[in-house]
Order: structure tokens, then sequence, then C-alpha cells
């Protein structure tokens, strides 16, 4: 239950971020994985990234989301990577550099990159699933997530498909908006956008679903070498406890292609559908 920030970061620093990516992130393909690589989990809002991130903290992994620095005898650093501001701090504290952490876990990947260098690099990773069936969720999310700052308990009022009808004719493109850094809503996206984001996800990020969500954190776990150091012992009951169960999740009806919100929802969601 965690605040997700909906809006990619500010560019830092003035270098070209195409730059960040190429030197700060490992290409997933690479199969050597340095003692100096940090995952990188990027929490994309109701993809299972909160059960995901719970799994992890109880195998005993470090993560950003569990993270106090000590700063003299009496005080301490609790670093917030779900924020710009939390994520320039954990930059000015080098905590990848100094290992501090075991994974950061973020939504913000434009500035999250910027805590890492060519000689600290992230390998990042995440779960994704159907832009429709995503917004879907936040629609529903919003009308009881009273913890959140996205809260609005007036949606329960409107009927999804005259909520969805009235945007209609707006464009929305939350994946491609944060890989690229564009503001969602205001910055347009084209097809020359789409192929760039593509080439970012294929080169760049190692990809599970949710819908397939206990084989991808399989993947996950096979691929950072988390099935052989120490952590088997906890794996059964941290999987049943947060993934099979899947903290945070809300269920609804859900809705059904072919019909008017699907439609709409097509056209608001039209790049990040192809991506």
């Amino acid at each position: 239950n965690r605040r997700v920030a909906t809006d990619a970061a500010a560019k830092g620093g003035g270098v070209p971020l195409d730059k960040l990516y190429q030197t700060n992130l490992v290409n997933v393909n690479d199969p050597t994985i340095k003692e100096s690589d940090t995952p990188l989990y990027l929490h994309i809002p109701k993809t299972g990234g909160t059960a995901a991130g719970d799994y992890y903290a109880c195998l005993g992994l470090v993560t950003s989301e569990n993270l106090a620095i000590s700063e003299g005898q009496s005080s301490h650093t609790i670093i917030d990577t779900h924020s710009v501001a939390g994520i320039q701090q954990a930059k000015q504290l080098q905590v990848v550099q100094r290992g501090i952490a075991d994974m950061i876990i973020t939504p913000l990947l434009p500035a999250a990159v910027e805590m890492f260098d060519s000689d600290h690099q992230a390998r990042v990773f995440g779960l994704f699933r159907h832009p429709i069936e995503r917004e879907v969720s936040r629609y529903y999310y919003r009308q009881i997530a009273s913890w959140e700052p996205s809260y609005q308990p007036e949606l329960a009022n409107i009927p999804i498909e005259a909520f969805y009808e009235e945007r209609k004719d707006t464009t929305d493109n939350f994946m491609i908006s944060i890989l690229l850094n564009k503001n969602r809503k205001t910055d347009p996206i084209t097809e020359e956008d789409l192929e760039h984001a593509k080439q970012i996800l294929q080169s760049k990020v190692l990809v599970g679903l949710t819908s397939r969500m206990e084989e991808s954190i399989q993947r996950f776990d096979t691929y950072f070498g988390w099935t052989a150091d120490g952590h088997d012992a906890n794996r059964p009951l941290c999987r049943a406890n947060f993934i099979t169960r899947k903290t945070n999740s809300n269920p609804h009806e859900p809705v059904e292609e072919g019909s008017l919100v699907w439609e709409y929802l097509s056209n608001i969601l039209y790049y990040d559908i192809q991506l």
C-alpha cells in the first residue's frame, strides 16, 4: 500500500536519456551478472508490484522500500525511491555505489537511472499487464484506496462506461510516457516513440507478465540467482503469502473485449496496447 508516482521524472543533468540508458543499464541478454550490478524493479501501478516487493523483502533481500541509512549515532534516513526527491537523495548518498540495497524498486525509470553509472549498472525487470486490464483495475482501485493520493471515492457513483465515454477522444499512454520521460497528459506519442519504447523494453528490461505471475517470479529468481543463495527456506511461505495471494489486489468485474468500455480504452491507450 505505497504511493506510486504516475508521471515521468524530469530529465537529469542535461545528459540525453538514451545515453543514460545505454551507459547505466545492462542489456537484458548479457549473461554475466557482475557483483556491481543492482536489480532494479520497475514498479508499474496495478501489475502486482506491491506483491513482488513484499515477496522479495520476505526472502530477506534489502530493497529500497525497507532501507534506512544511519547517519551518526542518533539519526537515520529513510529512502523513498517512489519519488524524484527520494531518488535524488539516494543518488547523493550513493546507495547503489555503496552496495547498501540488494534491489531498487521504483516506478520512475528515467530518474532512477541516474543513481547508476558505467561501473555500477542496473538490471531492470518488472511485471507487465494488458493496458486495458491495468487501467480498469486503476478505475476500481481509486474508489477504495483511501490511503492513496489518487483516492477518488466519487468514482463509485459513475458507471465505468460513462467514465470512459467522456474520455474516449483523449490519449493516456502511461507506459511509453514513463519509458521515454514524456508528460503523459500533454506530450503527444508518435509511431517513432512506439518503436523507440519497444527497443528499450527488448534490450533493457526483463519482462514478466501479471497474468503469469508465479511463472514470472520464478523466472526473475532464476535470472538473478535468488534460487540458490540461501533464500529457499522462506520461499514457499513468501510465495504463498505475497504471490499466490497477490498483496494489494482489488477484485472487480472484468471488462469484456468488444464492449463499449473496451473500445473507448482501445483509443485512449492506443500506443501502450501496441507496445
